[in-house]
């Protein structure tokens, strides 16, 4: 099976109107009719003109088409279709992900789709679209593309990031706050209300449920609100906020999939923390890493705190490599027991290089591991796999640390764990319906294709065989 995604232009117009007439063709009638349904070749290739699209191709036949269109800091994908034969085969996450790469430097990709269709809704909104705004029978979905890293290792820095994006709050403005019990939610907001100079101790409130904190120096109040127990938007709309949003700094703390329907634009906070360990005597042991992800135009122009730093690695479908822990496997029962370590990943030297495997559905270069089953072990599991997908035994296997990663749109936080090995011999390669190819890379060259946050687990593996 032979997979090819490409980007085309004006020239390609006809061959894009076959993939999308075949895929709106066979949707349910809608009142008024989808637009897509009265397109020619010669609007399409105006269309085309704009920001080009792509077109997706499977054993030679074209299946898969969008177009691109830049609006200021958005790309919006338009005429988005999967041919019906080829429907189920993953064509649709293909395009996204190959949307994604090409709006790089973008602040978000935006689609708009159907009251009628509440599948092709729920659809997007599993790609990490989120409603923004409704003008019936449309409805505006939106993901953001861009994410930044700032280190917090004792509650001080904590409360010295909140103020210091406090500096460039607004009345109107929404903060959604998300982490586990003791991440540092309400440390954070604390800082926010030093920066906005309100009154009052910023405390959780989580027995009252919102707690509003007016300006000392006639700036915008300060809306602090615990959405714990909350059930969803609706029980958030009966504490009536409403009137109290234009005028005021809402933040909501465990506000993620509860108060994105409050404003608009948003600035999403997750803080994420290392180990299961409460104590907060030593700090150094536990960092706090904070992210922020700016959603909507409010914060298109975020002027970012200079604390920011840049992830570890990074891929253009969103997937960040946030940290990496050298620890002995024993302390893998210390992590954050809400994290889970799904991954488990094998470096394996020969000959100074690293075996690295092509994976045919990703299209990339990437080290062998796998999922670990449900009651198996990081260990098995990462011996397993590299036998699967490289073919060859490993040799004797070592430990060598935890990686910390955010996974794409879901911006979900995962630990893989890390061993590695080294090989006498490397056998001939057979390849499989999964793993086309298998590369000796050298950490100190380039491999085209090869997955950036990969190559930087490989390289720290390697450094550590050095030390």
């Amino acid at each position: 099976m032979s997979l090819e995604v490409r980007r085309v232009g004006p020239e390609s117009a006809h061959r894009m109107l076959a993939v999308v007439r075949a895929a709106f063709e066979v949707r349910p009638p809608l009142d008024p009719p989808a637009e897509a349904l009265v397109e020619t070749v010669e609007s399409m290739a105006e269309l085309l003109g704009h920001g080009g699209g792509l077109l997706v191709s499977l054993d030679g036949a074209d299946v898969g088409a969008l177009v691109l269109d830049p609006v200021e800091s958005t790309m919006y994908l338009r005429r988005f279709g999967v041919s019906p034969a080829a429907q189920g085969l993953g064509i649709a996450r293909v395009l996204i992900d190959a949307a994604v790469d090409a709006a790089h430097g973008f602040d978000d990709l935006t689609v708009v789709a159907r009251e009628e269709l509440p599948k092709t809704r729920r659809f997007w909104e599993r790609q990490g679209f989120r409603e923004i705004r409704r003008s019936s029978p449309n409805v505006e979905l939106r993901r953001p593309l861009r994410t930044f890293l700032f280190d917090a290792p004792d509650a001080d820095t904590m409360r010295r990031l909140g103020e210091s994006l406090a500096e460039q709050l607004s009345p109107g403005d929404l903060i959604v706050l998300s982490g586990e019990l003791g991440a540092g939610k309400t440390t954070f907001t604390q800082g926010i209300g030093a920066g906005l100079q309100v009154r009052g101790d910023v405390t959780s409130p989580t027995f009252v449920i919102a707690r509003e904190h007016p300006s000392l120096i006639e700036g915008p109040s300060l809306v602090h609100v615990d959405a714990y127990r909350l059930g969803g938007i609706d029980e958030l709309d009966d504490l009536d906020l409403d009137a109290a949003l234009d005028e005021s700094v809402t933040v909501v703390e465990w506000g993620e999939g509860v108060a994105e329907g409050l404003a608009e634009s948003r600035l999403e906070v997750r803080i994420i923390r290392a180990l299961a360990d409460e104590e907060e005597d030593d700090p150094d042991h536990d960092p706090r890493r904070v992210l922020m992800t700016p959603i909507g135009p409010r914060w298109y122009e975020m002027e970012v705190p200079s604390t920011r730093r840049e992830p570890l690695a990074e891929k253009l479908n969103e997937n960040l490599l946030l940290d990496f822990w050298r620890c002995d496997e024993a302390e893998l029962d210390e992590l954050d027991p809400y994290i889970p370590m799904p991954m488990a990943l094998m470096v394996a030297e020969h000959d100074g290089g690293v075996v690295m495997v092509h994976n045919v559905w990703r299209r990339e270069w990437e080290l062998p591991g796998g999922e670990i089953p449900e009651g198996g072990s990081a260990r098995e599991t990462a011996i397993r796999e590299f036998h699967d997908e490289a073919g060859v035994e490993a040799g004797e296997v070592d430990f060598v640390g935890v990686g910390t990663v955010q996974l794409g749109h879901e911006r979900r936080i995962e630990y893989v764990a890390i061993f590695r090995t080294t090989l006498e011999s490397l056998p001939d390669f057979v390849p499989n319906d999964e793993f086309d190819a298998r590369a000796l890379w050298d950490p100190s060259s380039d491999l085209a294709s090869l997955s950036p946050i990969d190559a930087h687990l490989a390289r720290l593996a390697v450094e550590d065989t050095s030390d």
